[in-house]
């Protein structure tokens, strides 16, 4: 069988093509509050995200953000990098890990300015983002006399739905809890009186479980 001189010139650009490591978004963005201080005259949020980087690229991200989904402003991020904190812990330094977590690269941008309890709406896009940018909403403070809030916790265990097939189903209570939370101002209990939707969630820890 012979090949043409074309053909080999063809397929060594395709693999020249290929790069030789797919950088990874290891946490896909979500909020924070920018500001735990006394409310000011604007509410901000900070919008954060983690890749496997060891060496922080800010100039290939960017944050798009807006009262619309067409946006409007445009924020870049901040980075730095965070060295395997595991190992650096007492508690996990003696774990057999079956693959060391390694450097990753903390991404953060600050979206400043907001309205008080007003919804908006952002994009990140770059590297390892899906194809158009992830794209979310969040809902800023609300200033009053009083607002509602969720409390909860110890939601980190996963055990295995009985008699499921092979692979077994796991029972993800964290996507329970988080839609019971959502879904709070329109839930019915018999007995119990109405209640509003809560305006923020107070988490009380015990969410990671380390296996001996």
């Amino acid at each position: 069988m012979t090949i043409s001189t074309k053909k080999i010139a063809g397929l060594l650009g395709l693999l020249i093509g290929i790069p030789a490591f797919a950088q990874q978004v290891t946490f896909f963005p979500y909020i924070q509050l920018g500001d735990n201080g006394p409310l000011g005259s604007s509410d901000q949020i900070v919008i954060a995200w983690q890749t496997n980087e060891s060496a922080p690229k800010v100039s290939a991200y960017q944050v798009e953000y807006g009262r619309t989904s067409g946006y409007g402003r445009v924020t870049s991020p901040a980075a730095r990098v965070v060295d395997n904190y595991l190992s650096a812990d007492p508690q996990f330094s003696a774990l057999a890990l079956p693959a060391p977590y390694g450097a990753h690269a903390n991404y953060t941008a600050v979206l400043p300015g907001l309205e008080f309890d007003t919804q908006y709406f952002y994009k990140v896009t770059g590297p390892g983002m899906p194809t158009g940018g992830f794209a979310a909403s969040f809902h800023t403070r609300k200033k009053g006399s009083y607002f509602s809030f969720a409390v909860e916790g110890d939601e980190g265990e996963f055990p295995v739905i009985p008699n499921t097939s092979t692979p077994a189903e796991l029972a993800d209570y964290e996507a329970r809890i988080a839609h019971l939370i959502y879904n709070a101002g329109s839930l019915s209990v018999a007995g119990a009186p109405s209640r509003p939707a809560p305006e923020f969630v107070v988490n009380t820890g015990d969410n990671v479980y380390v296996r001996r």
